[in-house]
């Protein structure tokens, strides 16, 4: 090097070494809470009584039009199943949304089997729509208390994107006769 030159030296304009790996972002806090896994709507036994006469007439009916003892007895079959579904109580279950996935009871769902979430408004209650990609995966769906609704929409809007959501027509037949 000449004489009168200045030297150039490299200096890193932050307090940091240079090519210093940093941590990644901040891990992201899971929420947590308990509910209930649906609504359940106590039924009089008339509303069991409307259900055995309705079943009733249609076994009859598939009867008529069919003349085949098995459609009969087939329907009859998932009549009875749907009074026992009604008549089962609901458990609470415990609900997690961490940056891997959200678990509901003992099951764990990751974020990549889910198109989408939605926000449904039920009377007082509202509750939490997960979209599965797949065709006949069945919709997760979760009861929130009302002020968790923030920190859960928050902590979804990371991984899902929001998609508003109508009941569709079973969904509203369904809540009409309080199943």
């Amino acid at each position: 090097m000449e004489e009168g030159t200045p030297q150039q030296s490299w200096q890193p304009q932050n307090e940091q070494e240079p090519f210093q790996q940093t941590t990644g972002p901040a891990e992201l806090p899971s929420v947590t809470w308990s509910a209930s896994e649906f609504i359940s709507h106590q039924k009089a036994s008339t509303w069991y009584l409307g259900l055995g006469v309705g079943a009733a007439i249609l076994t009859v009916l598939i009867f008529a039009i069919t003349r085949n003892i098995l459609s009969a007895l087939v329907v009859a079959g998932a009549c009875i199943v749907i009074g026992i579904f009604a008549a089962r109580q609901p458990e609470t279950k415990l609900y997690e949304i961490n940056e891997d996935g959200v678990k509901v009871g003992d099951r764990f769902f990751p974020y990549n089997i889910f198109k989408s979430f939605s926000i449904l408004d039920e009377g007082g209650i509202s509750c939490l729509w997960l979209r599965p990609l797949k065709r006949f995966m069945p919709t997760v769906t979760m009861y929130y208390a009302p002020e968790d609704e923030e920190r859960i929409v928050l902590m979804l809007e990371n991984f899902l994107p929001e998609e508003d959501r109508q009941l569709d027509v079973v969904e509203r037949i369904s809540r009409r006769i309080r199943f």
